[in-house]
C-alpha cells in the first residue's frame, strides 16, 4: 500500500546557491490527478497558458516591458498521481525575485476575481488542441501519444474524451480552478540565486 501524502498547510521554500547561474524563481502549487471528466483539470491545463502564454499580460509586462525577466513558463504536468502547477521564471538580476514573486501572484489573486476574456480562452483553447493534433505527423509521435494518455487512464480513447473536456471550459471554471488550487498554504517558492540565503518570502 503507497500511503498518501499528507495535505500541505502552509507556504514552503526552499533555496539553492549557485554561482554565476541565472536567477530563478518556481512557484509550484498542489495540484489534481489526472481525470479525462474533471473539468478542473482541463481548466489548471489551460490556466497555465492564460497566465504565462507570451501573448499574456504577466509575460508583457515582466519580459517585454520592464525586461525584469528571461523568460516567463508555467506548465500542469498531467499524471495518474496529484501533481503540480508551476509558474517558472528566469530573472535578469537577482534583486528582482521578490518583485516577480509579487507580480507572478498578483496575477493568479485577479485571475481569481475577474475572469479571463473569453475570447483570449478560446484562442489558448484553440492553440492547445491544434498544437497537440499537429504533432501527430509521424508513428513514433502517434504510438507515444497514446501510450502517455493509455499510462494516465487504462484506455487511448482518453485523449478524445480530454480535448472534448478542454473545449468546455468556461473563464468561470479557470477563475474556480485558481481559487482551489492556487492557494498559499498549497504552496512552495523555490529559488536559485547567488546568495547564501534566500531572499523571497
Amino acid at each position: 500500500q503507497i500511503p498518501t501524502e499528507p495535505s500541505q498547510t502552509r507556504t514552503k521554500y526552499v533555496h539553492m546557491q549557485v554561482p554565476n547561474f541565472p536567477p530563478h524563481l518556481t512557484l509550484s502549487y498542489k495540484a489534481n490527478a489526472f481525470n479525462d471528466s474533471d473539468i478542473e483539470v482541463a481548466a489548471l491545463d489551460l490556466l497555465s497558458d492564460v497566465l504565462c502564454s507570451e501573448r499574456s499580460e504577466l509575460n508583457k509586462k515582466l519580459v517585454i516591458q520592464e525586461q525584469k525577466l528571461r523568460d516567463l513558463g508555467a506548465g500542469y504536468n498531467l499524471a495518474r498521481d496529484k501533481n503540480l502547477i508551476q509558474f517558472d521564471a528566469t530573472l535578469v538580476k537577482e534583486e528582482d525575485l521578490q518583485y516577480a514573486k509579487d507580480e507572478i501572484v498578483k496575477a493568479i489573486e485577479k485571475l481569481k476575481t475577474n475572469t479571463v476574456p473569453e475570447a483570449f480562452l478560446n484562442e489558448i483553447k484553440s492553440r492547445a488542441k491544434y498544437s497537440f493534433a499537429m504533432r501527430m505527423d509521424n508513428p513514433d509521435v502517434i504510438a507515444n501519444s497514446l501510450a502517455y494518455y493509455t499510462w494516465l487512464s487504462g484506455d487511448p480513447e482518453s485523449i478524445n474524451r480530454y480535448y472534448a473536456l478542454v473545449d468546455k471550459v468556461t473563464p468561470q471554471d479557470i477563475s474556480n480552478a485558481a481559487k482551489k488550487y492556487l492557494i498559499p498554504q498549497g504552496l512552495t517558492v523555490s529559488t536559485i540565486s547567488s546568495a547564501a540565503e534566500k531572499s523571497v518570502k
